[in-house]
């Protein structure tokens, strides 16, 4: 567990610490960073396959789940180095969302079937709920991408009573894991559809990208057992 352990944490410093922006000023800095910080996850991913005897759905599941976040961090980071990023940032962030998406299925999928159907997941509809009391009292707007954004938090929501009804080390990865996950895409749309949307620097980091890899550097680990 070494490895995947130490390459995750390459990613979580790469991600903060940010030193391709030494080499690379504005915006393409910014893009150079989240790439290698996403690459290092999915080489932490591998890692941990490397260390099974034979790679199973569930393994194959997760890791194909890291190229998908791969893409999509490639989709959100593309926005702000777009030559209109007014016009088609947004696109780009719809359009990331949908990896991501795709990526915690395959995650709940691999849950569910550790640790199989449980009354816990009928709490799922908390944090979507949460979303939809915070969007009726003015402190989100997600506008024409509600029912999108409301039908992935309670994705979100699902995957971490899935995560609570596994066991042994796969248990004590997992949920975090999917806390973090929670709490980063909640802070994401906190920040992107908040009142105050666009403000964060180093709040965003703390809240959004931090967790964000520490919980795939969560789920790289988990891969060896599952």
């Amino acid at each position: 567990m070494i490895l995947p352990v130490a390459l995750g944490a390459c990613g979580v410093l790469c991600i903060m610490l940010q030193p391709v922006r030494l080499l690379l000023k504005g915006p393409m800095g910014g893009f150079a960073c989240k790439i290698f910080s996403s690459m290092f996850f999915c080489l932490a991913g591998v890692a941990g396959a490397a260390a099974r005897e034979r790679l199973n759905w569930q393994a194959a599941a997760l890791l194909s789940g890291f190229c998908l976040a791969c893409l999509g961090d490639i989709m959100l980071a593309i926005g702000p180095v777009l030559h209109t990023p007014e016009k088609n940032g947004d696109y780009a962030n719809t359009m990331g969302a949908v990896p991501f998406f795709l990526a915690h299925v395959l995650n709940f999928a691999v849950l569910l079937s550790r640790g199989g159907l449980s009354p816990w997941l009928l709490l799922s509809p908390v944090l979507p709920a949460l979303y939809a009391v915070l969007w009726k009292r003015k402190l989100l707007d997600f506008g024409r991408q509600g029912v999108p954004l409301l039908v992935y938090g309670l994705l979100l929501g699902a995957l971490v009573p899935a995560a609570a009804t596994t066991r042994g080390p796969l248990l004590w990865l997992s949920l975090p894991a999917s806390c973090l996950f929670a709490l980063s895409d909640t802070s994401l749309f906190l920040f992107n559809y908040g009142p105050k949307r666009g403000t964060g620097g180093a709040k965003f980091s703390w809240l959004v990208m931090f967790p964000y890899y520490l919980g795939q550097t969560l789920i790289a680990c988990a891969v060896a057992y599952v």
